[in-house]
């Protein structure tokens, strides 16, 4: 795909890294059903500025790079993988953190900063 973007989430919970893996490996299943380029967990090393090091941040981070079409298509997967988890789950994307399912306004603002992401890189 050309364009691709790369989109890490990090997910966190108040669970043990087992259980924080399996769910992040569903979220990672339903995501590889969209058109993805792909869908991986990162390997360790230095946490992402503004946020914390440690192995919930390991387990449950992952990385995804999405044509900008398919977008919307992950943040409604999101969104519903989020309704579906307990209310103690978070999940930071791009410096935004959400607890629960994510607004029409907020999927519409992430949408457009990838969208915008990309007019930028364009020459």
């Amino acid at each position: 795909m050309t364009d691709s973007l790369r989109i890490r989430l990090d997910v966190t919970a108040d669970v043990d890294d087992d259980v924080l893996a399996r769910m992040t490996g569903d979220l990672r299943d339903e995501l590889l059903d969209l058109d993805v380029d792909s869908v991986e967990r990162p390997s360790g090393g230095p946490a992402p500025d503004g946020t914390k090091a440690g192995e919930v941040l390991t387990a449950g981070a992952l990385l995804l790079a999405v044509a900008p079409s398919v977008v919307e298509g992950v943040l409604a997967v999101l969104t519903s993988w989020l309704s579906r988890q307990p209310s103690d789950v978070t999940i930071e994307i791009d410096g935004q953190t959400f607890t629960g399912p994510v607004t029409r306004e907020q999927r519409d603002a992430l949408v457009a900063a990838y969208l915008s992401r990309v007019d930028d890189a364009r020459p």
